[in-house]
């Protein structure tokens, strides 16, 4: 019989994949339950982070308002600004009086590789991105062939080519120590800035007036006071803006300079437009109208304005830069771009249907000349602004001002750029160019005096460098004829013989620069850096200040005498002792403590420099007393003389007998020991005469003056020139050389050999190594009855006298000029690495010339012809009524008085 309740395979297997089936859609209806719990978590959590933004932003702004009370009341205070300034400016001051740095080594190197007419500088205060007007003038003067340098803000130092002649650079402190030397034009637009310039020793500061003043943070009465100190100090002053006349009205010279464009960055050719950016292309996939901005958006921005415009469906509204203000209150068509770089936004612009500027109008943005406005011109495409006071003067064709609030519909004619319209924004932006701008600055900086220094930078051609206390006088006015002087005329001719050129610097009142022969002479000082005190703070700073001029710059620093090295040397470096020069009266010590502290300058100094070279013994064995190292590597190279200037010959002078002091006229050459001795000696002999030749100070002169009196025609003093002291010796008879201290193998007992004359000479420093006592002359002690008894010996045997003389000559062979040189040259090829480096042929470069301004020389004759001069690399010295004080100065432009002496022979340019 058939079994009913049988099932058969096949309704069994469709039941199972029924089942099957239903648990794959429930597992479905789980997944799917799941996936919206899921769904609804995520939106309750965006709804509790919004939430928490809300709160998040309520708290900012309550943040906000309370750190805007604060400063008000700060403000209130005059606290805002002045507190972080002086921290700043101090921060500066003491970088710059700490060691040189590598970076700022860094740039000197660049600077010593760069050819450029001067040097301009803008201090940090904003980014380089986004390009703005100091970093347009900055390329445009780069182009002009300066060196410009725009400071950043970063936390690592960075030095960045944008282009030739134009640097980015991080950490502004570096470039502060490396600049020290240099004469800087300074583009000063945030008061802020001059925490850094303060500490800048040479510049020429031009004030830039962007923006009022009251809109700064810190905005203070304190700041305000600063503006107007910068405002009436300041070289050159520009404004921006015609309503900022308001802060620049005490400058009747105040420059009206408004922004402007350079059309050339925003050209691309209308056959090739360049690729769309990524994130501007799903815009343009919408086929509407774009309307385009780039700049800063900020609390000044119209954002009823863009709204308004924004209802319009046909339309994309893009904005490009940072956003400061909340971007919730804008609807979906507003896109936020962000920042571009400079270079791309012609990628964007080219794209754009039309560019806005909407600002809102109030004091602040009438004060401001908006870049983009000139930019938008060069692009080419119509203009929508508000009218801001500096844009509505432009207003015409292409150009559309419109009122917030004012109902403004995108009519077809709006988007359309007829030929009128063209040519009125190419004629704007054709005018308003970036080039012309600086070229306006640059005839204001080549029409005012105080702006030249701009232009005498020294220039970047090899040198070996001298160190030395003077070699003029402080204000660079006498010239020291003294053997310290004399020995670096003679060096200097030895590096001319390498191919080298020599150059000095030392203590100065001023930042003077003169010539003596082939010699360039510069002074360390500056306006508030001089020699009035001889303090260790002021050895210090000036020691600091050759390391800034001439680190990364001289092939070689000698440091004359050695001590100058303490407490940092330049590299390479060679220390010169010309004796020892700290046996004086003061070298008194009760106890080791002191004898270090009184010599630890002296001590120290020698151990700074990679060379020592001394003109005697007795140095390399003071040294082996307290340094035995140092004593042991110090190489002596004795002074010398020319036998081919220096020689015997008849006397002329009938039966008289000279006694020579030919030394300067101080204590410290034994003047007054001199002077103790000449009445008894008068008196005795009948036929001697005493002739002091040499310069002094005018209290030494004037003793020397009463002793003529006393003994007219008997006692002589006047001073010859170096190349004239051989005439001098030759004249002479007996020369005294009765030092007192500080003393090496003196250039005045050589001379004195070399001409045969009877020698008289102390027993201190270097002059042991010269004079074999009773052989070649006599050495006596350093007191007057030693010098009078060995004078009085002298006179009554003339054949002692002959014998000394004879005797004299021959010792002075063994120190030719030409032994001399010859080992000072092997030095030098060592410490140069046998590489020298020659002088090229300079043409114009170096050259000097002297303009003569008479009673009716006129300004507006001489001062392009100094600018001339100064572009050729010549230097100019200016001397007349309309010139301007010496202390006003520097480097290859130098303003002499009247009765200033120069010690070498100019071309001459007289006005009159």
């Amino acid at each position: 019989m058939l079994n009913r309740s049988a099932v058969s395979p096949v309704q069994t297997a469709v039941q199972r994949e029924a089942e099957a089936l239903n648990f794959a859609l429930r597992q479905i209806d789980h997944l799917i339950e799941d996936q919206i719990g899921i769904i609804e978590g995520y939106k309750q959590t965006m709804a509790d982070l919004r939430t928490e933004e809300r709160g998040q932003e309520a708290t900012i702004e309550w943040l906000r308002e309370d750190i805007a009370n604060q400063e008000s009341e700060l403000a209130e205070a005059d606290l805002l600004f002045s507190p972080d300034y002086d921290a700043q400016r101090q921060y500066y001051k003491q970088f710059v009086e700490s060691p040189l740095t590598d970076e700022a080594r860094r740039i000197v190197e660049l600077m010593q590789s760069e050819e450029y007419r001067g040097i301009i500088v803008y201090p940090n205060a904003v980014h380089w991105e986004p390009i703005q007007r100091p970093q347009q003038l900055l390329m445009e003067f780069a182009r002009k062939n300066y060196l410009c340098f725009f400071c950043d803000s970063g936390d690592e130092f960075v030095l960045k080519k944008i282009e030739k002649g134009l640097f980015v650079v991080s950490k502004q402190e570096h470039l502060l120590q490396a600049l020290q030397t240099s004469h800087v034009l300074v583009l000063n637009s945030y008061l802020m800035q001059n925490a850094w310039i303060d500490n800048l020793p040479h510049k020429s500061v031009w004030y830039d007036v962007l923006d009022r003043v009251d809109f700064f943070n810190r905005y203070d009465r304190h700041m305000l006071a600063k503006h107007y100190q910068v405002l009436h100090e300041a070289d050159i002053v520009t404004y921006s803006a015609r309503q900022l006349t308001e802060y620049v009205g005490d400058r009747n010279d105040a420059i009206y300079l408004p922004n402007a464009a350079r059309p050339d960055d925003f050209y691309y050719s209308s056959n090739k437009l360049p690729k769309a950016p990524d994130d501007l292309e799903p815009i343009l996939r919408k086929n509407k109208k774009v309307i385009g901005y780039y700049g800063a958006i900020e609390e000044w921005f119209d954002i009823k304005l863009v709204n308004d415009l924004a209802a319009d469906s046909r339309v994309e509204i893009v904005l490009i830069g940072h956003c400061g203000i909340s971007t919730e209150h804008f609807p979906d068509n507003v896109h936020f771009l962000g920042p571009k770089p400079y270079a791309r936004l012609k990628e964007y612009t080219a794209y754009f249907d039309a560019l806005m500027i909407p600002f809102i109008v109030n004091t602040l943005t009438n004060a401001v000349s908006p870049v983009k406005f000139f930019e938008y011109c060069a692009i080419g495409k119509p203009i929508l602004t508000t009218p801001i006071a500096e844009v509505v003067p432009f207003a015409g064709p292409g150009i559309t001002v419109v009122n917030s609030g004012n109902t403004f519909k995108l009519t077809a004619s709006f988007w359309k750029v007829t030929p009128n319209a063209k040519a009125h924004m190419q004629a704007i932006a054709q005018t308003h160019q970036w080039g012309k701008r600086a070229e306006e600055v640059e005839r204001e900086i080549e029409s005012r005096p105080c702006c030249l220094k701009v232009l005498a930078n020294r220039s970047n051609e090899p040198y070996v460098s001298v160190f030395t206390a003077t070699f003029f006088d402080l204000e660079g006015t006498n010239y020291y004829t003294g053997g310290a002087e004399r020995y670096l005329v003679d060096l200097h001719e030895a590096c001319q013989e390498l191919g080298l050129r020599l150059d000095i610097y030392q203590y100065g009142n001023y930042s003077w620069y003169r010539k003596y022969k082939d010699i360039d002479v510069y002074s360390l000082g500056h306006e508030e850096l001089n020699m009035s005190e001889l303090s260790l703070d002021n050895i210090h700073a000036f020691n600091r200040r050759y390391l800034y001029a001439a680190e990364g710059k001289a092939l070689l620093n000698f440091y004359s005498a050695f001590f100058q090295a303490y407490p940092n040397a330049a590299h390479p470096s060679i220390g010169i002792s010309h004796g020892v020069a700290w046996d004086n009266p003061a070298n008194v010590h009760a106890n080791g403590e002191q004898f270090w502290t009184q010599n630890k300058r002296f001590i120290q100094g020698a151990e700074q420099v990679q060379k020592m070279v001394s003109v005697d013994t007795n140095t390399a064995n003071w040294f082996q007393t307290v340094s035995f190292k140092t004593g042991q590597q110090m190489e002596t190279i004795p002074n010398y003389v020319d036998p081919n200037e220096f020689f015997p010959v008849p006397k002329s002078h009938e039966g008289k007998i000279r006694i020579v002091y030919p030394r300067r006229l101080y204590e410290a050459r034994g003047l007054y020991i001199t002077l103790a001795v000449v009445d008894t000696i008068l008196e005795k002999f009948r036929n001697v005469e005493f002739h002091f030749v040499g310069k002094g100070f005018e209290e030494d002169i004037d003793q020397v003056k009463k002793a003529m009196k006393r003994w007219p025609n008997r006692i002589f003093c006047y001073h010859r020139e170096p190349d004239d002291m051989h005439l001098v010796y030759k004249e002479a008879d007996i020369v005294l050389i009765p030092t007192l201290y500080s003393e090496g193998t003196s250039l005045s007992c050589l001379e004195a050999c070399a001409t045969g004359n009877t020698v008289i000479a102390t027993r201190v420093g270097g002059l042991t190594d010269i004079i074999i006592d009773r052989f070649n002359g006599l050495l006596i002690s350093p007191n007057s009855k030693s010098l009078r008894d060995a004078i009085i010996e002298c006179l009554e045997n003339p054949e002692l006298r002959r014998r000394f003389g004879k005797n004299a000559l021959e010792v002075s062979k063994s120190f030719n000029k030409t032994y001399w040189k010859e080992r000072w040259k092997e030095v030098i090829r060592e410490m140069i690495n046998h590489n020298p480096i020659h002088l090229r042929e300079a043409g114009l470069f170096g050259k000097a010339i002297e303009f003569c301004l008479g009673p009716g020389a006129r300004q507006e004759v001489w001062m392009p012809e100094a600018v001339s001069c100064l572009k050729k690399g010549m230097a100019v010295f200016i001397r007349g009524e309309d010139g301007q004080k010496p202390e006003s100065s520097f480097g290859r432009l130098q303003w002499v008085s009247e009765e200033a002496e120069l010690y070498f022979q100019p071309d001459k340019i007289c006005f009159d």
